[in-house]
Formats: structure tokens, C-alpha cells, sequence
């Protein structure tokens, strides 16, 4: 017979050194005693910095709204067409540069905020979460492209590249600027590259930049930083016996 037990430790107590587990149809209670069962308190490491991540999203965001009911848009797209045209591909390849970059450093043993596990948790739920707002965004306004074509706010590339380049500024941003800075210009590349191809407004880039960052940050502030093999040290299995039954009972400190 196999038994599991879930038991969740109040943040204040420490070194728990008695867990109970009902014997299944029965009165009696198994009792296990442990003194190494481990405890973690989860909290959001980052609480002190406040609202001040969502200050440069949320300006890019009004920015771009208020730059979609501006003639400055059209201005901007007349400008690009007369100096400045792309037509190539690039764009479509670099919005995953800084996810590359990031996992290059970590092959190459530089560490960043979170291990690898963790990164990797909080990259896909940014992704999934952007492109969620995005498509939804899209839908939902149903703007017009420069080239006639729907669905042009926000930009899903430029919303793509700013959550991973957030990503990696929030990873390893503190080490070195230059990785912020990195992350930030490749970003900005990308999204003036969709506005010179005429796949996009100035506006459209501007609300996307805004809508990858939001996510991101959104993402750190919910994320419980529990990836990864070095938290399966909260895991305790303990065998016992009781009269003819005999089992395991799987406990996890959380």
C-alpha cells in the first residue's frame, strides 16, 4: 500500500519534527519523526521594487495608444518609405536572440539570477501569457496594416522579443548591464525592422515593446521559483508498517 501525504508548513514554524497520516478506513494515526524535513517559505524576492518594473511598459503602452490616434503615425510610415525600406527575414530570427543568449551563458557557466530550471519555467509561462495578450489585442481592436492587411496592434514579434529581452535583463541584468543593454538594442532592432518591412505602425511596435514586458514582469511576480532538481530535497519518503500493511508515504514540505 502506498500512502501520500501533502502537508504544508506555516511560514513561521521551523524544522517540523512530526508528520500524521490517517491510516486509510481506520482511526489510528501513523506517525513518522524526522528531524531533517525541510522547509521553504515562498515569497516574492523582488516585493521591494514595488510598481517601478511596470513604469516603462505602461508608458510605452499609453505612448503607442496615443500615437495610434495621432496623424504622427502616418508621418512616420511616409518617412520610412521615402529613407529607409527592409524586406528581408532577419527580424523573424532575431525576436529569439535573447533566449539564445541566455541559455548560450549558461552552457558557457556564467549563472544568472535563477537556475536554468527556473529561466526555463518562467520563459515559457512569459511566452504562453504574451502571446495570449497579443492575439487577444489583435482580435479584439482588429487594427489595419500599413499594407491593408488586419490585425496589425500590437506587433507579435516586437511583444515576443521585449518579454524574452525582459527576461533576460531580469536574469542578468544585475551581473552586467551590457546584457540589459544587449537585450534591449536587439529588441528595438527588431521592432524598428517590422515598421520599415510596413508590417507594422510605429504605434503597433510600441504597444507590443510594452504588452512582452508587462508579461514578463507579471510572470516573475507570480512565479514560485520551485524548478528544478535542487527542490526535490523537500521530497521525504518514509516506509512503515502497521499490523499487516505495509507501504510507503511520500511527504512534500512546501
Amino acid at each position: 500500500m502506498l500512502l501520500f501525504s501533502i502537508q504544508e508548513v506555516a511560514s513561521g514554524s521551523k524544522n517540523p519534527e512530526r508528520f500524521s497520516l490517517l491510516k486509510e478506513n481506520t482511526a489510528p494515526y501513523l506517525t513518522f519523526h524526522n528531524d531533517s524535513i525541510h522547509h521553504i517559505d515562498f515569497r516574492y524576492a523582488d516585493k521591494k521594487r514595488g510598481f517601478r518594473p511596470f513604469i516603462a511598459p505602461s508608458i510605452l503602452i499609453t505612448g503607442g495608444t496615443i500615437l495610434h490616434y495621432s496623424d504622427w503615425k502616418y508621418d512616420i510610415n511616409d518617412w520610412h518609405g521615402e529613407h529607409f525600406n527592409y524586406s528581408g527575414h532577419l527580424d523573424d530570427y532575431l525576436r529569439f536572440a535573447p533566449i539564445a543568449a541566455v541559455y548560450s551563458l549558461n552552457a558557457l557557466g556564467i549563472k544568472g539570477k535563477n537556475n536554468i530550471g527556473n529561466q526555463t519555467a518562467i520563459l515559457g509561462k512569459s511566452m504562453v501569457l504574451t502571446s495570449i495578450i497579443a492575439k487577444s489585442m489583435k482580435s479584439i481592436l482588429d487594427v489595419e496594416r500599413p499594407t491593408g492587411e488586419p490585425q496589425s496592434m500590437p506587433s507579435g514579434h516586437t511583444a515576443i522579443v521585449f518579454a524574452a529581452a525582459q527576461w533576460m535583463h531580469r536574469e542578468y541584468g544585475e551581473i552586467n548591464p551590457w546584457y540589459s543593454i544587449g537585450a534591449y538594442v536587439c529588441a528595438t532592432t527588431v521592432g524598428i525592422m517590422r515598421i520599415s518591412k510596413s508590417q507594422h505602425w510605429a504605434s503597433d511596435v510600441l504597444v507590443g515593446a510594452g504588452v512582452g514586458m508587462i508579461s514578463t514582469e507579471l510572470i516573475y511576480l507570480t512565479h514560485q521559483y520551485k524548478w528544478d532538481r535542487e527542490y526535490l530535497k523537500n521530497l521525504d519518503i518514509f516506509p512503515f508498517k502497521t499490523g499487516s500493511q505495509k507501504g510507503l508515504a511520500l511527504v512534500y514540505t512546501f
